[in-house]
């Protein structure tokens, strides 16, 4: 319990934390309103089975002059009265303390998710060259949930652990054999769960947690690859293993069910059993039957909270231990402390004070560049210069590291050794203002299911999105007249990843794309190598029409895509240098 209070202390911000006390409060209250719902049943009983009585008790003397009572009649209705009332408000306050629980693991469920999405959004491109995908989808889509299942168990688990206590109280004042007999059957049980159950579930958790990746992973490949899927006739073979993953991870459900629901049913077993046998000791010792009245109908109105009170105390236990696994999966996979600094910005902040403009060269020096785990480097000591206003072309052999060295280019590759300078200027002392100079263009363009509109203004809100430079952006790329001709114009869907276009429209929204903020440079990444010769003319006449007006990178297998270059390098072994066609 230590540990998961830690991580969780560590994954909430302080405000959470705050609130989390406020809801401690709530919950201790409500635990008080509870109880006293339930001892209060003591003066009611009393009253209507032994009014008289009751009548001549000093106490209730005192409470009729103040209320102005005169008879037992009036004193029972009042108490009728009284209760219907800590009842309304009892169950209101409940009522209250639901929506605030509620409303906290909701709200902070949507800001830890939007926070883990930021944070691996901020990692490093390399950590996607080699991540685990379906796991990084299953820890918003499954563990975080999973986390919040937990802490929405452990409030209960101390809600119920207050009303218990309280409940047990009052008990002792009717009959602490009873109730110590009871508390010590609920104690023993409940230890017994745990050391039995708990490290199943957790076992359980993990399993869970793995298949989980997996069913992520045959539905996710079945997706994306649906073209191939069709293509090769492989509808049945991805279905089959998604239903064959599906049954195991529907047997751990099965089993988590199951195992969940031991307790109550074991607990509520023990529980009759106990106060049954108990009743049968105290008869069989010779004690008049007719004082167990009272005592029976105040635990048997504590028995209808107290006994689903224990199972739901089991319960919550199991539910921590089964989500276990997701909370420590959660608090390794995140740097939260950055996080909560940055707030809704991005790791690579922005510095004003640093200008970066292309107006004279850019620069790669001496670069070493090595994959991760690999100790072959892909460049050492490479060297290579982009003069302002002048198309350069990359060429070499497939594997030899051309659009790597893009990629370091852009920033997104972290060389080992080396620098990137624009103007003399490192690109890193302001990363932000570098990327604004840049348009990528790669082989494949990444489409969404939206408008046209929102393709080309890629990640900008609707409101913030101007037409006119979407417009010029598509007459740039030479596709503002077959945009024009769609009855629907710039809110014309493309269908995901842009399935309605052709290969051509496809790479001239994403040179449309690039082109949107006009930057200063353009690079291309293979970006007519998908096409076919009719096609890639038609794009190259574009790209072409820049010749002068952009700095240009462009990287090719087919020498004709970077004949009209200024300058060509080849890269090969290790290194950039300049060639002639």
């Amino acid at each position: 319990m230590k540990q998961i209070i830690k991580k969780l202390s560590y994954i909430f911000d302080r405000k959470q934390k705050m609130k989390f006390v406020f809801l401690g409060i709530m919950i201790f209250v409500g635990g008080l309103l509870e109880t006293l719902s339930v001892s209060a049943l003591f003066p009611v009983v009393g009253v209507i089975m032994d009014s008289d009585s009751i009548m001549e008790n000093q106490y209730v003397q005192v409470f009729c002059q103040m209320v102005s009572i005169s008879d037992s009649r009036t004193l029972i209705i009042a108490l009728l009265v009284l209760m219907m009332g800590i009842y309304i408000i009892k169950n209101s306050y409940l009522l209250l303390l639901v929506n605030e629980q509620t409303k906290f693991i909701t709200m902070s469920k949507n800001q830890l998710i939007s926070r883990v999405l930021r944070e691996f959004l901020n990692r490093p491109y390399e950590f996607y060259l080699d991540a685990d995908i379906p796991t990084v989808f299953r820890l918003t889509d499954s563990d975080i949930p999973n986390v919040f299942n937990m802490i929405m168990a452990l409030i209960s688990l101390v809600s119920e652990g207050i009303v218990f206590l309280m409940l047990c109280s009052v008990l002792i004042l009717s009959d602490w054999k009873m109730t110590a007999f009871l508390v010590c059957v609920f104690v023993t049980l409940t230890l017994l769960l745990m050391k039995i159950l708990k490290p199943k579930l957790g076992k359980l958790g993990k399993q869970n947690q793995a298949i989980q990746s997996r069913i992520a992973k045959w539905r996710i490949e079945a997706i994306y690859g649906i073209k191939d899927v069709k293509v090769l006739h492989r509808e049945a073979f991805f279905a089959d293993n998604y239903e064959s993953t599906g049954v195991v991870g529907a047997t751990i459900s099965k089993r988590y069910s199951v195992m969940n629901s031991m307790p109550r049913m074991f607990i509520e077993t023990i529980f009759i059993c106990s106060i049954l046998g108990y009743l049968l000791a105290y008869i069989l010792a010779g004690n008049a039957f007719s004082k167990l009245v009272p005592i029976l109908a105040v635990f048997g109105a504590a028995a209808i909270r107290l006994m689903p009170c224990v199972n739901r105390i089991n319960t919550y236990i199991t539910e921590v231990a089964y989500a276990q696994s997701s909370l420590d999966y959660v608090y390794e996979n995140m740097n939260m402390n950055e996080i909560s600094r940055m707030g809704s910005k991005t790791i690579e902040a922005y510095n004003p004070d640093v200008k970066i403009a292309l107006n004279d060269k850019i620069v790669l020096d001496n670069i070493r560049y090595a994959y991760p785990n690999t100790d072959t480097p892909i460049f050492e000591s490479a060297h290579m210069e982009v003069p302002c206003g002048k198309s350069v072309g990359i060429m070499g052999p497939s594997g030899a590291g051309k659009s790597t060295i893009v990629d370091i280019l852009l920033g997104l590759l972290k060389a080992q050794q080396g620098t990137i300078t624009c103007d003399g200027v490192d690109v890193f002392e302001n990363y932000p203002a570098w990327l604004a100079q840049i348009g990528y263009i790669p082989q494949s363009i990444y489409l969404v299911d939206e408008p046209i509109r929102n393709n080309i203004a890629f990640g900008i809100a609707d409101d913030e999105i101007d037409d006119d430079r979407v417009w010029e952006a598509l007459e740039e790329a030479q596709l503002k007249t077959f945009i024009q001709t769609l009855p629907e114009g710039l809110d014309t869907a493309i269908g995901d990843r842009g399935v309605r276009l052709s290969g051509g429209q496809r790479q001239r929204l994403g040179i449309a794309r690039a082109l949107y903020h006009n930057p200063a440079i353009l690079v291309f990444d293979e970006a007519t190598s998908a096409l076919d010769n009719e096609t890639e003319a038609a794009v190259m006449e574009a790209i072409n029409s820049f010749h002068g007006k952009k700095t240009m990178v462009i990287i090719a297998h087919r020498l004709n895509t970077i004949e009209k270059c200024d300058i060509i390098y080849k890269v090969d072994n290790g290194q950039i240098v300049e060639t002639h066609l």
